[in-house]
């Protein structure tokens, strides 16, 4: 499985990385306190996570040099997942709920 991984990368580019990192992650905080619809603030923080995950996946874990099957085994559920949980949001966004 980690034959074809043959470029091994400097320690440089896994600060960049951690630093790319870092950095969207003091935007996904900041960016809750612009005020804003909860849809788009959840849509927002979704995309950031999103790409946060994917570097991680691709960089740390090594999927950018897979196999094909694998980044789809890996892609496919993240993004089945990623709708379900917008639709969850839209579909009961006017929903009150327990707590009143």
């Amino acid at each position: 499985m980690a034959e074809n991984h043959n470029e091994e990368h400097a320690p440089r580019f896994y600060l960049i990385v951690g630093a790319v990192l870092a950095v969207i992650t003091i935007a996904e905080v900041l960016v809750t306190f612009v005020p804003m619809p909860q849809i788009v603030l959840l849509a927002i923080l979704m995309i950031m996570m999103v790409v946060k995950g994917a570097a991680v996946v691709m960089f740390f874990m090594h999927l950018r040099g897979d196999a094909n099957v694998f980044k789809f085994l890996f892609i496919a559920p993240l993004i089945m997942a990623t709708t379900m949980l917008l639709a969850m949001q839209v579909l009961f966004s006017g929903h009150v709920g327990i707590g009143g």
